[in-house]
């Protein structure tokens, strides 16, 4: 009884401190991925022991499809990603019925993830963080502990903030049209449309897309296959599924300036696609 009083004891002092040392494993593929090996775990919230250790893990997220990151997040035993709440609240918008349900998922999210308020046709819901490998570390108000202090690293509060983020990570030259323009291209049928727009993250060229699919009265953000190829109509490549909001990362033989990037989706056929001219 005394050894069971003590080890009960033990337990709680471990998870008094944001610092905690109590140390989580994370075998999932290990073979193919490299991850810092351990982190605490307190109050929902994930603990690292410095801006170099955290930084790491993050770039080696950056190479995970959604899938390998929900894996990675469900490898941290007892936590819950602002990632995968937002996952969670956008199957629920796409899945809603009438205005009613929508409303009331909306209303249920509010507080933790963004909304577009000056257009009614926009029915998706925006992180308050522009890079998924970010958010998959972070529980749903935007917390992480870096060297024992609790950080908050919501990047904007509301939809201009957002849109300000995603032009500075990824700017469009002033006087470019968009549906065959420098770094971007956008492209619209009845049922599905798409924006792609191509830019740099760290030593690495990645292209930033997000879909949107015909729901109610409006269009919310959905997964799709990207299909792109060059100029002049080399082969076909092809993006893994991705989510809205992702950045496909383009590894190996980068796209040169000047050439052009034909995309489209499966969802709006090679008929429907849209060239940029990439410059970088």
């Amino acid at each position: 009884m005394k050894q069971t009083l003590f080890s009960l004891a033990l337990a709680m002092t471990v998870l008094s401190s944001c610092s905690s040392d109590d140390i989580i494993n994370n075998p999932m593929n290990e073979e193919k991925h490299s991850f810092p090996t351990s982190r605490s775990l307190h109050e929902n919230i994930l603990s690292f022991s410095s801006e170099e250790e955290y930084n790491a893990l993050i770039d080696s997220l950056s190479m995970l499809t959604d899938e390998e990151l929900l894996q990675w997040e469900s490898s941290q035993e007892g936590f819950t990603s602002m990632y995968r709440v937002h996952s969670e609240a956008l199957e629920k918008i796409l899945n809603a019925t009438c205005k009613e349900e929508y409303e009331s998922v909306k209303a249920a999210y509010q507080t933790d993830f963004i909304f577009n308020e000056k257009d009614s046709t926009d029915l998706s819901i925006y992180m308050p963080v522009l890079n998924v490998s970010k958010a998959i570390t972070l529980n749903p108000e935007g917390f992480v502990c870096i060297a024992g202090e609790r950080k908050n690293l919501r990047e904007f509060e509301n939809y201009d903030g957002y849109k300000k983020e995603l032009s500075l990570l990824y700017p469009v030259p002033l006087g470019v049209t968009i549906e065959n323009g420098i770094n971007r291209v956008h492209v619209k049928t009845k049922k599905r449309k798409f924006t792609a727009q191509i830019g740099v993250r760290g030593s690495q060229q990645a292209i930033r897309v997000n879909a949107s699919k015909k729901v109610l009265w409006g269009w919310v953000e959905y997964t799709t296959a990207y299909y792109w190829k060059y100029t002049p109509n080399g082969p076909v490549q092809f993006g893994k599924e991705v989510k809205s909001g992702h950045d496909i990362m383009i590894l190996g033989n980068p796209f040169p300036n000047g050439a052009k990037l034909y995309m489209w989706t499966r969802g709006t056929g090679e008929e429907n696609c849209g060239i940029m001219t990439v410059q970088l």
